[in-house]
């Protein structure tokens, strides 16, 4: 009677307040990938890029990423309910990906199609290193005659 009297009291006074904190931390996720997810179709609407399911699930493996540790920095806090007033970690790493979807969201369409062509021309100068580098050794072998010429 005293023991289950006791359990009472301490989920009532520790436990309750660190629920309610980490359910409104993930509805924060939550709220923030949605968010996200409603520009990233905009921006790609301005660019005139298709929307697909492939698009659709990134943000199911972004929920994954965020969740992962979220589900086990949430039985951490569980856990040391006792010592720590609030649940710290949960509302680190949930103010981290609100901050991550935050950037996200303020990036520009056109920001985002400057990586996108940067991208893809670092990935044609790494497909095409071998011509690269016979056409800097053709212009340094054709200088240095230039210069040996110009001295004789």
């Amino acid at each position: 009677m005293i023991l289950t009297q006791q359990l009472m009291n301490f989920a009532q006074e520790h436990m309750l307040a660190h629920i309610v904190i980490i359910v409104v931390s993930a509805a924060a996720m939550i709220i923030a990938m949605a968010v996200d997810l409603f520009f990233g179709i905009k921006k790609a609407k301005e660019l005139g890029q298709a929307r697909t399911s492939t698009g659709f699930k990134k943000s199911c493996e972004k929920a994954k990423k965020y969740f992962a540790p979220f589900l086990t920095l949430m039985c951490i806090d569980l856990i040391s309910c006792v010592i720590l007033p609030v649940p710290a970690f949960c509302m680190l790493w949930a103010a981290y990906c609100v901050f991550c979807e935050f950037t996200s969201v303020r990036e520009h369409a056109w920001q985002k199609e400057e990586l996108r062509k940067a991208e893809r021309t670092v990935s044609v100068i790494l497909e095409n290193k071998d011509d690269i580098a016979k056409l800097v050794a053709k212009m340094l072998f054709e200088k240095q005659e230039n210069e040996n010429n110009s001295t004789n």
